[in-house]
């Protein structure tokens, strides 16, 4: 049995936004702290604000290969996450979006001295716009062999309002 995923999920639209955005926000403001640092670190020299900003949303950001497709009942999305226990992954489910964030703590157990660069442990911060609009209640997450797989029920657009609901296997 593969494990299943946090999701919150979150139907009003307005709300949906206000977090998503509240939540990006945040991790913007760490990138701008940190190339704010590099440079300072470089004597306020201008005129490499661009790779100053690159080089801070690398470190702090890991946004892994994904594939998103649609078939008759819900959108799927697929991405690389190598690593992560199911645990340290949340999704964010919006009507309109997906949003994956985790973290995986990456110990060097006294290699500290001799490390010449480390490239684990980055936080993961992916934001799928969707091209049509879900139920956030029918969204569905599992990891396998680093896959992390999310099914998103597609919201029927006939004056029943019916939710096809994807399964989980």
């Amino acid at each position: 049995m593969t494990p299943r995923i946090s999701i919150t999920a979150i139907s009003d639209q307005q709300e949906g936004s206000s977090i998503v955005c509240a939540l990006t926000d945040q991790h913007m403001q760490g990138i701008r702290h940190r190339a704010w640092d590099y440079f300072q670190q470089r004597g306020q020299t201008l005129g490499n604000d661009w790779d100053d900003w690159l080089r801070a949303e690398r470190e702090l950001l890991w946004m892994p290969h994904a594939e998103m497709f649609e078939n008759s009942f819900a959108i799927v999305v697929r991405v690389a996450v190598p690593g992560l226990d199911p645990k340290s992954i949340q999704v964010t489910a919006t009507p309109q979006s997906l949003l994956i964030q985790g973290t995986e703590p990456h110990r060097h157990l006294g290699l500290e001295a001799r490390m010449h660069f480390c490239e684990f442990g980055q936080s993961l911060f992916r934001r799928f716009d969707l091209p049509t609009r879900i139920d956030p209640a029918t969204v569905a997450a599992t990891l396998d062999k680093g896959i992390l797989e999310i099914l998103a029920g597609l919201k029927k657009t006939d004056d029943s309002n019916t939710i096809v609901c994807p399964t989980v296997e």
